[in-house]
């Protein structure tokens, strides 16, 4: 069997790396990210780095004790 080369692109590929797509950035929090979070009208209100999910039942029982209080 016949060694076939690989495509230039393959070997150019192999010697220096995937080009790199430039990075995207939180218009909130400005850090690199990869998923952002948008509202109803699709304005940016933040990203995977600066965001935080919490379960709405635990929220509103903190909230509820931090008014008791």
């Amino acid at each position: 069997m016949e060694h076939v080369p690989d495509a230039p692109y393959i070997r150019e590929a192999e010697m220096y790396g995937y080009p790199a797509d430039d990075p995207v950035k939180c218009e909130v929090c400005g850090r690199e990210c990869e998923e952002v979070y948008l509202d109803e009208d699709d304005s940016v209100v933040g990203c995977d780095e600066c965001i935080r999910r919490k379960d709405a039942q635990e929220w509103a029982e903190e909230k509820r004790q931090m008014e008791d209080f």
